[in-house]
């Protein structure tokens, strides 16, 4: 059963669903695609005496927890999405992997009369509950910890807004800054408890303190370095999580030694179907993958892969209330050695122009560096008449 729900879905993703004919929850959100795409949809009635009876789901949006929430209470499939999605709640779970990994959880009232001197910086205040990097923020002095505090104050409305409680909630937790490498990872626990990855995806970064979703990437070198270190660590978590047959889109850090997660994100893939990049890396359909329960072949599908990397990125409209035609879509063409896909978003509170998927050859990463330190006014135009 796969349930869509705002803000956004992918017509690869709409393609797949069709040409399936796996079922699709019949809800508002997917009523305007139904006819156009010929889905199966499935009455809520019947969609919810399936959950019931434990069969598999997936989401496109976390948007979606709502309905289950709602309709299969006390189920398993809720226990597995709780253990996963309150962070705080993960944290004391596996508390005792990571020892010195100090945390606290606290709303907004309390962060504002918290002590920030009894911890030892840096750290990171996000929500308790949160979806991509709305929120988050790295603290490295008593400054800062105030600045995230009058920016909560003055954006909390808006995220609420924007994004349902179930994706934003109003509890915070602060825990210390892990260092390392980030990766992200799409993986699910087959019917077994063991861990499948369907991708492997490094997290680019500006600066030491930018926590923007700007630019993931993959290559066969990833593939090859981490594949088995991460199935590894999977592996140890699921023994404090105790889950089987369940997706998800893990975050960790990495200083190469110990690996640490940063959130286990539940019964989804990358977000806004960007999980799509395995795809054009790898010819994976990584939703397909969990359905079906099957397992890429990675030595054979990254021999062909070498020498290349695979980006997302993320173009952003910097904070600004700015329409889809105020970007050269055209400019990236130029700028990019391979432009495998442009999506543009046509959804205000994503507060995107498009996803752009590209290839890059190892070697010519400097068009990766430049997007990425990019604030993209090259590429306004006017929208003036």
């Amino acid at each position: 059963m796969i349930i869509l729900e705002e803000p956004y879905i992918s017509e690869q993703t709409l393609e797949y669903l069709k040409n399936s004919q796996q079922p699709v929850l019949e809800n508002d959100f997917v009523k305007k695609y139904g006819t156009d795409y010929g889905l199966n949809l499935i009455s809520e009635k019947d969609a919810a005496e399936r959950g019931r009876k434990g069969e598999r789901f997936y989401t496109i949006s976390e948007n979606a927890l709502d309905w289950i929430y709602k309709n299969l209470s006390g189920c398993e499939l809720v226990r597995k999405i709780d253990v996963m999605k309150d962070k705080a709640g993960f944290r004391r779970v596996t508390a005792d992997l990571y020892p010195d990994l100090y945390f606290y959880e606290m709303d907004l009232e309390e962060l504002k009369t918290f002590d920030i001197s009894i911890v030892k910086l840096p750290a990171v205040l996000k929500p308790a509950v949160g979806f991509y990097s709305v929120g988050v923020y790295t603290i490295f002095t008593p400054e800062d910890y105030q600045k995230a505090l009058n920016d909560i104050e003055e954006h909390q409305k808006q995220w609420n807004k924007n994004f349902s409680g179930s994706v934003i909630g109003s509890s915070f937790i602060l825990e210390k800054y892990i260092k390392g490498a980030e990766f992200a990872i799409d993986a699910y626990y087959d019917v077994q408890g063991e861990p499948v990855i369907l991708n492997i995806l490094t997290h680019r970064f500006a600066s030491h303190d930018d926590v923007s979703d700007r630019i993931y990437y993959t290559s066969a070198k990833i593939i090859e370095e981490y594949l088995m270190k991460f199935t590894q660590f999977l592996k140890r978590i699921n023994q404090k999580l105790m889950v089987r047959d369940f997706p998800m889109h893990v975050e960790i850090r990495t200083d190469g030694e110990q690996i640490v997660p940063i959130e286990f994100n539940p019964l989804r893939f990358a977000g806004l179907c960007t999980t799509d990049i395995a795809y054009y890396a790898y010819g994976i359909n990584t939703i397909e993958c969990y359905m079906n329960q099957l397992r890429p072949d990675f030595a054979s599908i990254i021999k062909e892969k070498k020498g290349k990397i695979y980006s997302m990125i993320l173009l952003d409209k910097g904070g600004e209330e700015l329409p889809s035609e105020a970007f050269n879509y055209n400019k990236l063409y130029t700028n990019f050695e391979h432009v495998l896909a442009v999506r543009k978003v046509s959804n205000p509170a994503l507060g995107l122009f498009a996803f752009l998927f590209t290839e890059t050859s190892n070697g010519n990463e400097s068009e990766l560096d430049q997007i990425l330190q990019s604030n993209l006014l090259e590429y306004r135009v006017s929208t003036k008449e």
